[in-house]
This record gives C-alpha cells, structure tokens and sequence, in this order.
C-alpha cells in the first residue's frame, strides 16, 4: 500500500470518529430543542416562571429558536451519517474512488442546499405561526450553497477517478 493511501486510511478512520462524536453532540442537541419545545409549549407562562424580571424575549421566539435548532440538528445529523458512511468506506476498500462514496457526496451536497434553504424558511414560518415579532427576512447562507457547489464537484472528481479505477483494474 502507498504511503499516501496509508494516508487517507488514517485520516479517514479519524475522521470517521469525529463524525461520529459530532453525531452524539447534535443528538444532544436535537434532544435539547424537543425538551425546549416542550417545556414552553406545555407552560405559556415558563418565561414568567423563569424569572420575575422585566423579560425582552417571547414564549414564539423560544419556540421559533427551538424549532429551528431541531430542523437544523437533524439535516445536519443526516450529513453527519453520510460523511460517516464516506469515511468508513474509504478506509474499508483501501479507496476513495468507488460508487458508493460519489453517491454519499452528491447527497451531501443535496443536503447541504436542503440546509440552506430549509433551515431559514422553517424560522421565518414558525416565527409567522407563532406571532414571534420575526421580520419576513429570509437570509440564506451563501458559504454553505458554495460548500454544497464544492461538494457535489468533488463527487464529479470522485465519479471520473471511480471510472478511471474500474477500469485500471481491469486491465490488470
């Protein structure tokens, strides 16, 4: 095996790890956002409860910030599963070049979009639902449609690079 393969098994046996400690965190915060759900949508006066003080935010803004941190856990957990998926291939097969892995990147990428575009759309409707005080500002993330533009370009280089294996391979 070549030093640079040597490599990438390492750092995707690391990597694969750390998507998986990511995955544990983001069930935690999944977790968190369904028990803050539940909390102010089962007591209207939870913010009155909580403190006696003058309170600046509404019940609708806590459920909007719930609603949106669980929607943007849970795509981001599905990402996190693909990476993980991705990882622990190549240092299964000895190589990134193979279908399964163009398949994990595309959907990466797909997600990725989903993320960008469903994440401020689930906010701006909650917050309207809940009458929260939201302005009708959808603000989607540029840097995140470009990741997914990278991504789903890798998953060109690794389709063109799984073809080039297949049949490096059999010609030997």
């Amino acid at each position: 095996m070549s030093e640079t393969l040597n490599k990438l098994n390492k750092i995707s046996e690391i990597a694969g790890l750390i998507a998986k400690i990511c995955m544990v965190l983001l069930t935690l915060g999944i977790a968190a956002a369904v028990i803050l759900i539940c909390v102010v949508g089962l007591d209207p006066n939870f913010l009155t409860n909580l403190s006696e003080s003058e309170v600046t935010i509404t019940n609708g803004q806590i459920l909007t910030a719930g609603v949106t941190l669980f929607f943007g856990a849970a795509i981001g957990m599905v990402i996190l599963y693909y990476l993980d998926r991705l990882f622990t291939n190549i240092h299964k097969n000895n190589t990134p070049f193979t279908d399964e892995n163009v398949k994990s990147l595309k959907t990466i990428a797909i997600l990725l979009v989903i993320f960008t575009i469903v994440v401020p759309a689930v906010s701006v409707l909650t917050a309207y639902a809940l009458d929260a005080g939201y302005d009708w500002t959808v603000q989607f993330n540029l840097v995140s449609l470009f990741a997914a533009f990278i991504v789903y370009f890798l998953s060109l280089i690794f389709q063109h690079g799984t073809a080039l294996q297949k049949e490096s391979d059999e010609t030997l």
